[in-house]
């Protein structure tokens, strides 16, 4: 048993709860950001004579600047725990020193203080992210959930890492659309982000017995029935609305949540600069002006018969995505942000077999191919 207490050495304690796996045991334990980021470090993944030296990805500079504008903002959360393994230097080195190596004695994790002896497992770009919002004046002190292994070598690192990054599915986008950070009904508006909002349409044009779209966005949750003749995704369909409005949503997303006592909602957003034509629409909170406009459009797609078979590329999603492109490029031309019937009559010069699926591929190349075709 260590003997070292946390009086007399460079040390801080914390309540821990020692959990079983097959693979060996680990710790849960809570520690301020402010803390936490001065006790890690991560190593990039590189063979050095064969040997495994780390276990970590490179990092995202743009996914960093994303989770730090997060951590500032008021509804931040990390549920899921930063994992760890203690008592390792950077330079690969096994610390055996007692003097400075986390250790348990009895619920208490013993961490020292100040000392990067903590390789991060997983949750790199969280870790770079809090770092980045500390360096801010604005940011406010928070509790984030750890695991960590004691000693664990880097080879088993590794094996955690792929574990966790490889053998889980990734969730639909549009289940976590309806199921995450939409709720529409106990919101106000001028907090609702650009994706929110066209999740908020998606929903409207679903349902709403005089769209050209009803019963054929696909929600995928609550045991929702595909259309047996066609139908597009709820993700599609937010996709395609929300590059009307922003060209940054997730970075919107954090900003509109920020703490702040100056502005509030969509009107914090006047600052970041944005090409997408109806954004100023969105800020002022014009909702019902947007939801015209991509009204109009769609009827006008319906009028032509676009919408009428499944062997249509305008009924498949790079079939959406080009046409609001289209739409979004005609928009930005426009002073008045104003669409009229005048402005999509070169639409009724394409000749409807020129849009069968069979035509086209079905990725970004395809898009670009319809692109060309509907411009003539």
């Amino acid at each position: 048993m260590n003997n070292i207490t946390t009086t007399a050495k460079p040390y801080f304690d914390t309540s821990c709860i020692e959990v079983f796996q097959p693979i060996g045991p680990f710790y849960v334990f809570k520690i301020k950001a402010t803390k936490l980021v001065n006790l890690v470090f991560s190593m990039a993944a590189y063979s050095q004579e064969g040997k495994l030296s780390g276990v970590q990805r490179k990092l995202r500079e743009d996914r960093i600047k994303e989770i730090g504008l997060y951590c500032k903002s008021n509804n931040a959360t990390f549920p899921n725990s930063i994992i760890l393994s203690a008592n390792y230097k950077k330079s690969g080195e096994y610390v055996n020193d007692e003097d400075i190596r986390w250790f348990v004695s009895g619920e208490r994790l013993i961490i020292p203080q100040k000392i990067e002896l903590a390789s991060i497992i997983d949750g790199q770009h969280r870790i770079e992210g809090l770092k980045e919002a500390i360096r801010s004046n604005d940011f406010v002190d928070f509790d984030i959930l750890c695991s960590v292994y004691l000693d664990m070598p880097f080879s088993q690192q590794a094996e955690v890492f792929t574990s966790i990054n490889f053998n889980q599915k990734k969730v639909d986008k549009s289940i976590a659309y309806e199921l995450f950070g939409y709720d529409l009904d106990n919101t106000d508006k001028q907090f609702w982000s650009p994706d929110t909002l066209a999740v908020y349409f998606a929903r409207v044009l679903n349902n709403d017995n005089n769209s050209p779209l009803k019963g054929r966005i696909h929600t995928a949750i609550n045991g929702n029935v595909k259309n047996q003749d066609w139908f597009v995704s709820t993700a599609c369909i937010v996709e395609c609305i929300t590059l009307l409005i922003s060209t940054d949503a997730t970075k919107d997303r954090y900003t509109i949540h920020q703490n702040s006592f100056i502005n509030k909602g969509r009107k914090r957003l006047k600052s970041i600069k944005s090409d997408s034509p109806l954004r100023a629409l969105y800020i002022e909170g014009k909702d019902k002006d947007i939801f015209d406009i991509v009204s109009i459009f769609l009827s006008k797609i319906n009028s032509l018969g676009w919408f009428n078979s499944k062997d249509l590329v305008t009924t498949k999603t790079i079939g959406f995505l080009a046409l609001f492109e289209i739409l979004r490029d005609i928009l930005k031309d426009k002073e008045e942000k104003v669409l009229t019937l005048a402005d999509l009559a070169f639409l009724d010069n394409v000749e409807i077999e020129l849009l069968k699926k069979s035509e086209y591929s079905f990725s970004g190349i395809g898009k670009g191919q319809l692109k060309q075709v509907l411009l003539g």
